[in-house]
């Protein structure tokens, strides 16, 4: 292969991995924008309209939910797959100060600027508190992804530096798969018997998600590690489509069971018939949605123009900062005589592109775009 060849190869892979991070930071954006109008699953910064007995409540709710559990996986394998080429040209130290500076930066931001200001903005017209009143309760909200990336990038720092990598890995395969999922299972299941994905504790850092994304974050490594692109056959592709859209058809079930019985504390959390099924549809979902969407979206788009080049460049400090933009937006449409289903509507359709036009901008600034 000539030099021109791997470098396009190289550009393609860097263009279809922020089509994912435009498409799946978008869908975040979208179900924020229902829990703040039309959904109650989990709270929002802004939730004076919302809504939760209509149809498209109803309708948009466990979607939402089921989003909010498995829609980030794919950003995990990502990270991981990318921090062996960081650690291979850094140097663990290296490696471990890039972390730092693009994760533990932005992080501590988020905290004492981004999550207070959206708190602030989002309750102007039902609470009498102040910005300082927010500061002194905020929490790492949207950022557990950063938090749960940050911890899983320092351990594979740690790893590399006791352990260095001497050759190219076995390929995961069948079995790999197989046992991440079971891992998943198993170690979530342990750690709801402590915290479970309703749970706000730890500052809201989603403690009991971190099973899932170290595993996912560990996939990432191991193919980068065996120098396997991920690419799969179409035949594997639709296969863990088939299994990811079973498991999501019986978590669904499951999680609507134990909702209309007023259970589904039990069923995320504890020892029961309903946590331990939830557990094994997780992990297993987990995976086969997660590979099968990297494989899909791959495929599918695998280049893209200058619009979604600036858009993905932009996608970190989108998500940064858009329960601020997102809440801006909410309070320009607040005066409008809609109803908060059309509000969800036309806020996502607008709420989108402003995000990630913001998160541009942000990025062109003098010194933040070596941040985020």
């Amino acid at each position: 292969m000539t030099s021109n060849e791997k470098a396009v190869r190289v550009d393609q892979r860097e263009q279809w991995v922020d089509t994912l991070r435009v498409v799946l930071i978008s869908g975040v954006i979208v179900v924020h924008t229902a829990t703040a109008y039309v959904t109650d699953f989990a709270g929002y910064y802004y939730d004076d309209e919302r809504v939760t007995s209509s149809g498209l409540s109803i309708a948009l709710a466990l979607p939402a939910l089921m989003g909010g559990v498995f829609g980030l996986g794919p950003l995990f394998v990502v990270a991981g797959w990318f921090s062996v080429r960081s650690m291979v040209r850094r140097g663990a130290a290296g490696f471990v100060g890039s972390r730092l500076l693009r994760l533990g930066v932005p992080l501590v931001f988020f905290l004492l600027v981004v999550n207070p200001l959206a708190d602030y903005l989002g309750n102007l017209w039902d609470e009498r508190l102040g910005f300082l009143d927010y500061l002194a309760v905020t929490e790492f909200s949207i950022m557990w992804f950063v938090v749960a990336l940050l911890a899983c990038s320092l351990g594979y720092a740690a790893l590399r530096s006791i352990r260095p990598l001497t050759g190219p890995r076995p390929r995961p395969g069948g079995r790999s798969l197989v046992v991440a999922a079971a891992v998943i299972s198993v170690g979530s299941l342990a750690v709801w018997q402590l915290t479970t994905l309703l749970d706000t504790h730890l500052l809201n850092a989603r403690v009991s998600a971190w099973t899932q994304g170290a595993v996912l974050f560990t996939l990432g490594v191991m193919a980068a590690e065996a120098e396997w692109d991920g690419r799969l056959s179409r035949h594997v592709e639709q296969r863990l489509g088939q299994v990811a859209a079973l498991g999501l058809v019986l978590t669904l079930v499951l999680v609507s069971y134990a909702g209309a019985r007023d259970q589904l504390d039990l069923a995320l959390g504890g020892l029961t018939w309903a946590s331990i099924s939830f557990a094994v549809l997780y992990g297993v979902v987990s995976i086969a949605f997660t590979l099968w969407c990297l494989a899909w979206l791959r495929r599918r788009w695998p280049t893209h123009g200058p619009l979604m080049t600036k858009a993905g460049r932009g996608s970190y400090a989108t998500y940064l900062l858009h329960p601020v933009v997102l809440v801006s937006v909410m309070l320009a449409f607040r005066a409008l005589p809609l109803g908060a289903e059309v509000k969800f509507v036309v806020v996502s359709i607008v709420a989108v592109p402003v995000c990630f036009a913001v998160g541009y901008a942000v990025t062109r600034l003098p010194g933040v775009g070596r941040v985020v």
